[in-house]
């Protein structure tokens, strides 16, 4: 078959999509990756076909903005002000998207829940369309409520889900253009949702994370599953630079401390911050610029600064590892068996910090706001001593060991008549 995946964001975004497709091409089937260009190599290398989109999200990442979401108050004012930004962004993303399913003319589409024409492709082409997500965030439930939401009852929670559409309906305009102009297919009718075609039909929900660390909830849809992680097999072809295997072997094991592509307002400052509760706590460490571009200055001999490191070959390797809690690190980070600090800025970064605490695998999560030389100091403190929290992380380790995500996702698809 000729499937096509479309997923839209950060790298931890990207690289399950590009793993469960490696899956689907091992399997014999066709695969069309469609992401940002900055990725191009990732799944080039993974031997898929690569479609185009747009950069230019990165330009909202990366600006520092996000930060204020974490507060209520301010969260609103700069989410309608990050909405207003982002929608020409969104619109080019839409007829990117087109482009890519009408090139590869797919026979499954499958795609991240930002991608929100990806049913009109499928519907183009008369052939199914799967959500993968990567975060339990938009089959309603009464476990827990909406992302970003306080979980307050079953009733509300479950209430809380309506919400969802509200980030849907501001595109339906452009939306209905695009299927008019490029598709030739009529508006959407009342019909069409979320997380339902325009028939009314519900899009199938096939979610890539492990059910040691979510459970399925019991009043979930038949067709909404949880598969297990879809993890990006080992490239043998990395090879790291000799300062940092230098630096690992010169001493006991690092914790490595890395903020993803969001490094807050001031990059100066959160980097001053991590060093000196670092010092104070006294470990080694790896810091990550990542695409943040934290500034480091002044570093002392104990900490190492790196820009973008292989997760699966440095983790197992570190001591613990603090994060901004992107679901992507967080997998990463747990599938090597490590105590997890989750430093959240926003969206699902704090549902994962509290998931990690609840299951012992880590300190309460320290929202970025929150975080100070003390705070952070005593929690790696805790994450290298605490005996029970280290056995908790072996052993969830080993039951994501166990589990294949993606194995599970392409019998799940078949299962459902949805692969073949």
């Amino acid at each position: 078959m000729k499937i096509l995946l479309i997923t839209i964001g950060s790298r931890g975004d990207i690289e399950p999509f590009i793993a469960l497709g490696a899956g689907l091409k091992a399997q014999g089937h066709q695969v069309y990756v469609c992401t940002h260009e900055r990725f191009q190599s990732i799944v080039a290398k993974h031997g898929l076909s690569y479609q185009y989109l747009s950069n230019d999200l990165f330009k909202l990442m990366e600006g520092g903005s996000v930060e204020s979401l974490g507060s209520l108050f301010k969260g609103i004012k700069t989410a309608i002000r990050l909405m207003k930004l982002a929608k020409p962004i969104n619109e080019q993303l839409m007829l990117d998207s087109i482009k890519a399913g009408i090139q590869s003319t797919p026979e499954l589409v499958i795609y991240h829940p930002k991608c929100i024409v990806a049913p009109s492709i499928a519907e183009k082409f008369n052939v199914p369309a799967v959500m993968a997500l990567l975060q339990p965030m938009l089959v309603k439930t009464s476990d827990f409520p909406l992302i970003g939401l306080p979980n307050i009852s079953g009733i509300t929670n479950r209430l809380s889900y309506r919400l969802a559409s509200l980030g849907f309906k501001p595109y339906l305009k452009q939306l209905n253009l695009l299927r008019q102009s490029l598709l030739n297919l009529p508006k959407l009718s009342d019909k069409a949702g979320v997380l339902s075609m325009d028939t009314g039909e519900s899009i199938p929900a096939l979610h890539g994370f492990s059910q040691y660390i979510v459970a399925r909830p019991l009043d979930w849809p038949p067709n909404a599953a949880i598969t297990g992680y879809w993890f990006l097999q080992k490239q043998n072809d990395f090879s790291p630079d000799k300062a940092i295997t230098d630096f690992i072997a010169d001493g006991k094991p690092p914790i490595y401390i890395g903020f993803g592509s969001m490094s807050g307002k001031d990059p100066a400052k959160t980097a001053r911050l991590v060093i000196d509760a670092v010092v104070k706590a006294n470990v080694r460490a790896i810091i990550a610029t990542g695409w943040g571009g934290l500034k480091l200055e002044d570093v002392p001999n104990k900490v190492l600064i790196t820009d973008n490191v292989p997760h699966d070959w440095l983790f197992p390797q570190v001591a613990a590892v603090v994060h901004h809690g992107g679901a992507g690190t967080t997998a990463a980070g747990l599938k090597a068996g490590k105590p997890t600090l989750i430093c959240p800025f926003f969206a699902d970064q704090p549902f994962w910090g509290e998931k990690v605490t609840a299951l012992g695998l880590g300190p309460n999560p320290i929202k970025q706001k929150h975080l100070t030389v003390d705070n952070l100091a005593e929690a790696i403190q805790q994450m290298v001593s605490d005996k029970h929290m280290k056995q908790r992380a072996l052993q969830i380790a080993e039951q994501l060991t166990q589990e294949d995500g993606i194995d599970n996702a392409i019998i799940w698809l078949k299962n459902h008549g949805l692969l073949r």
